[in-house]
């Protein structure tokens, strides 16, 4: 049976290779606007037709066919080499050094090939990132970002602080899911944010340094439901490791597929934490488990102020 299991998961493991290889398994998660509006840097100016923004939402950033050339000047080493892609969306946020919206620096974990950074990166004047794939990092390195160790990347930073951290479907492919958190509150500035994505209910599922792919550390998450699993997030597991969840959403987590199906459709629960130095008792959130009934339909004032549509 171990050899099986060991079987299976070098199968998958090469299977997973050989997408990265056709670039395939780029990830979907979200829009300018829906980053903007969660992290409570929205613009005035995002109002715009009905075609563009079914774009926007739809690729993360405007189509368009003009020259990709950037106003301003000093843009820097980083900008010189992006892609296409990531000009269009550094366009889009307004190209220019007065609209780092983001922060001073953004890390994003498990950035994959980088295309749902961008997002981000458009609005922030220094991207690292970190990755497991070999090819996958060597993407990132094209688009200009710094590529640091996947496990040793709090040395590779040494006593730099991040304005925003992005840990985007990682938490449930990690083995000490806890541990990372708890590296992260380190790295992250005492005005930071964390920004989670997770596809709820909780299916831990390890990839890579594992013979059964169950991590070797739990989360924590109690429920077996979306609700009562975001609430346990809420109340529990996040307050116990320094945070306080300030805004969460629902979004669709699009995942390009295989040769047998072009895309993979998920639910995306992605929630926006802050750093707090100790648990004090205004972090919980009364209510017990009917706080959370109506979760998909709306959140209430002390979780921000982030409408959701089903």
């Amino acid at each position: 049976m171990l050899a099986a299991g060991h079987s299976v998961a070098s199968s998958t493991r090469s299977a997973l290779v050989f997408l990265q290889l056709l670039s395939r398994g780029r990830m979907f998660v979200w829009s300018e606007a829906q980053a903007r509006r969660l992290l409570g840097r929205a613009r005035a100016d995002t109002e715009v037709d009905g075609e563009r923004k079914w774009l926007e939402d739809q690729l993360g950033c405007p189509s368009s066919d003009q020259e990709h050339t950037l106003p301003g000047e000093g843009l820097g080493a980083r900008q010189q080499n992006e892609g296409p892609e990531d000009l269009q969306c550094r366009l889009h946020a307004g190209g220019n050094d007065g609209d780092w919206w983001v922060g001073e620096r953004l890390l994003d974990l498990g950035a994959g090939d980088g295309y749902v950074t961008r997002i981000l990166a458009a609005g922030a004047r220094q991207i690292d990132v970190t990755e497991a794939s070999v090819i996958m990092r060597h993407r990132l390195r094209e688009r200009g970002y710094r590529v640091l160790d996947a496990w040793s990347w709090m040395k590779d930073v040494e006593d730099a602080e991040y304005d925003v951290v992005t840990c985007l479907n990682l938490l449930d492919r990690c083995d000490t899911p806890r541990t990372l958190l708890t590296d992260i509150h380190a790295k992250l500035a005492s005005h930071g944010a964390l920004v989670i994505a997770l596809v709820l209910p909780f299916s831990p599922y390890v990839e890579i340094g594992t013979i059964d792919n169950l991590p070797s550390e739990e989360l924590g998450v109690t429920g077996s439901n979306i609700e009562s699993q975001v609430n346990s997030l809420a109340k529990d597991v996040f307050p116990s490791l320094g945070y306080k969840l300030e805004r969460w959403s629902r979004l669709p987590y699009l995942c390009e597929g295989d040769l047998d199906q072009a895309f993979y459709w998920l639910s995306d629960v992605v929630l926006v934490l802050s750093k707090v130095d100790s648990v004090s008792a205004d972090m919980t959130l009364d209510g017990g488990e009917e706080h959370y009934s109506d979760a998909l339909d709306q959140v209430t004032s002390g979780l921000g102020q982030v409408n959701i549509e089903n």
